[in-house]
């Protein structure tokens, strides 16, 4: 039997038993069957950390799956180019990710971040007659996780605020599309309806920051140019898209993922509160433990070894975060939560050198990670400082939901 043989025990990628426990399937493909086919998404997951490390430092890994999977939706985005055009066409928008243009979102995350919390209050104050009454029950991320990303990026972009609950709309039907791998029709037609309603929106702003660009991101993606090379409407579509998008998804999960670390062993909260220079830490092992974004698609370029096996030309394969992040032959305790294990260098959390591939690895390193870091630390420091009691509601127990995407959707806490 070769190595990617399914024994015939083995539950399907996208069957209720696995979406349930995944990281209990990825356990035991990384002990029995390391490179696995599954007949259900007809391609190869990939489980362990230095098959997964390999296989995104490997140029034969190409993004051509995305084709199908993202453009349907973002549009032909930065992450399918390859080679001299994937170097270009990054480089026209990465500016804006880092150094300076990182600088510039820092106000506006910080005004929605007090601005969601003083709102919470609000409620509070106004629904039970007193302010921050001890024992108030809230789910901290429908009130708070769900709308840091979509409201500072939509702000950034210059978009107005009073469409805000639109965009929330429309990325979170996007998003069900990105981890439709069970391929449900209702939920593909949407994601596909979203898209056209958000492109519709976009169009004339776009046109209109083209004749006359202001201070916001939109304006800077029509005036990028590098070797008098601009993007056209379409790239700019794209690359608004998958901020709204993909980029909102990612640090709407992870303050999900880590407020359920953080509560279901409130040590670790305590910890937070007695020294803040841990905070950073906990959000990088957080990503490495639980990352948002579970698996990303490769096509194979050429025949290609993995794990001793050879794979055609055009084969889908899946690398498979959640499962490499949690390799026992590279962290010790490896599904275990701990903010103080020694086996990670947490300087690398977010940089394309990490150890864990929460933001991808390498060439295709998710431009978004520093901001994802900004808007986790502000958010986590915020809540920390308002609420520093904050505890998970009686009885109640998080559960992680998604496959492609994973994080809790709830979170009922005592403020």
């Amino acid at each position: 039997m070769s190595l990617s043989t399914s024994p015939s025990d083995l539950p399907a990628l996208t069957s209720p038993e696995v979406v349930s426990d995944p990281y209990a399937f990825y356990r035991r493909l990384r002990a029995e069957r390391p490179l696995h086919f599954d007949e259900g998404t007809g391609s190869y997951l990939i489980t362990r950390h230095a098959a997964v490390s390999a296989g995104y430092r490997s140029a034969t890994y190409t993004t051509k799956n995305y084709e199908w999977q993202l453009e349907p939706v973002l549009g032909k985005t930065v992450l399918q180019f390859e080679g001299s055009e994937h170097a270009k066409k990054r480089a026209l928008v990465s500016p804006y990710f880092r150094g300076k243009g990182l600088e510039n979102w820092m106000a506006p995350i910080m005004r929605n971040v007090a601005g969601l919390l003083d709102d919470l209050v609000q409620r509070n104050v106004d629904e039970l007659l007193g302010r921050l009454i001890p024992g108030t029950e809230v789910d901290i991320l429908a009130e708070f996780g769900h709308y840091v990303p979509v409201y500072t990026q939509a702000e950034v972009l210059g978009l107005p605020k009073s469409d805000f609950d639109q965009f929330n709309d429309w990325y979170n039907r996007i998003i069900d599309f990105l981890g439709n791998l069970a391929k449900d029709p209702l939920v593909h037609e949407s994601g596909l309806a979203a898209t056209r309603e958000l492109r519709a929106y976009l169009r004339p702003i776009i046109a209109e920051r083209r004749s006359a660009p202001g201070e916001d991101l939109v304006s800077a993606l029509v005036t990028a140019e590098v070797d008098g090379e601009q993007l056209d409407d379409e790239e700019v579509l794209a690359n608004i898209s998958i901020l709204l998008a993909a980029g909102s998804d990612t640090t709407d999960s992870a303050l999900g993922n880590i407020f359920n670390h953080l509560l279901i062993d409130r040590s670790n909260w305590e910890a937070l509160l007695d020294d803040r220079g841990l905070v950073p830490i906990a959000i990088g092992e957080m990503l490495r433990v639980t990352p948002p974004s579970q698996m990303n698609g490769r096509i194979l370029s050429e025949e290609t070894e993995i794990e001793g096996e050879a794979l055609p030309a055009g084969t889908w394969v899946n690398l498979v975060i959640a499962s490499a992040n949690r390799d026992e032959r590279r962290f010790e305790n490896s599904e275990k939560f701990d903010m103080f294990r020694t086996d990670m260098d947490h300087s690398k959390a977010f940089s394309a050198s990490g150890e864990h591939f929460a933001f991808g690895y390498g060439r295709h390193f998710c431009l978004g990670a520093m901001l994802a870091k900004m808007q986790m630390e502000i958010s986590l420091n915020a809540v920390l400082d308002r609420f520093p009691r904050m505890r998970l509601a009686d009885g109640f127990i998080p559960v992680e939901k998604g496959l492609k995407m994973r994080a809790p959707r709830e979170m009922q806490v005592v403020l």
